[in-house]
């Protein structure tokens, strides 16, 4: 640029060269903190271990006995019920009512072919038992429910539970919680933990 008396002035053009590494330097700082907490924050998920006679029902089971498992967790509700009226429902009783899984219908062949019968009940609890016909696709299945009063039975065995015994010679020679491991047979019990699907193999 060229003043009035001649002498010419060097003007720069504007630049944010300074401004533009400061807001590189804080992005850089922003992001090191925040990893830092976050590194800091983070820890590995609670595992849940269960116990040596119970089988978890996301990775334990076989396509067949999750089914059933789900089939007979919904039963229970509805025999309960029967229970608080002061009676005992037969399987083929139950069988009447198409509830499954005590009914047969098209999948039954599919999921083990099951044959249930009514195990005596003791002083706490009554029990359905389904032996199964093929133990590769499902476990012969044990439905156990409260009989007591309070309707919880013994309040560390639970008002119903789902036990699983993979052998078409399965045998109960009691409804504890006691009986049913010496037996040999497992709780099927679901965790939370973590996300666990089932094994390619089953």
């Amino acid at each position: 640029m060229t003043l009035e008396n001649g002498k010419r002035v060097l003007v720069r053009p504007a630049g944010a060269e300074r401004e533009t590494l400061f807001v590189m330097l804080l992005c850089v700082a922003i992001v090191l903190v925040a990893g830092t907490v976050v590194s800091l924050r983070t820890r590995a998920p609670d595992v849940v271990s269960i116990a040596e006679w119970q089988v978890d029902a996301r990775d334990g089971l076989t396509a067949a006995e999750q089914g059933l498992n789900a089939d007979m967790k919904v039963a229970a509700d509805e025999i309960a019920s029967v229970l608080a009226a002061g009676s005992v429902p037969t399987p083929e009783e139950l069988a009447e009512e198409a509830l499954p899984p005590f009914t047969k219908d098209a999948t039954s062949k599919g999921r083990g072919d099951h044959v249930w019968s009514l195990v005596p009940a003791d002083s706490a609890f009554a029990g359905w038992l389904g032996t199964t016909a093929s133990a590769e696709t499902a476990g012969s299945l044990l439905l156990r429910i409260a009989t007591a009063e309070d309707g919880h039975g013994h309040a560390e065995e639970g008002a119903s539970s789902v036990w699983l015994y993979r052998s078409a010679d399965a045998a109960v020679s009691g409804l504890s919680n006691e009986a049913l491991i010496a037996s040999g047979w497992k709780e099927i019990v679901s965790r939370y933990d973590a996300s666990v699907t089932r094994g390619a193999d089953q």
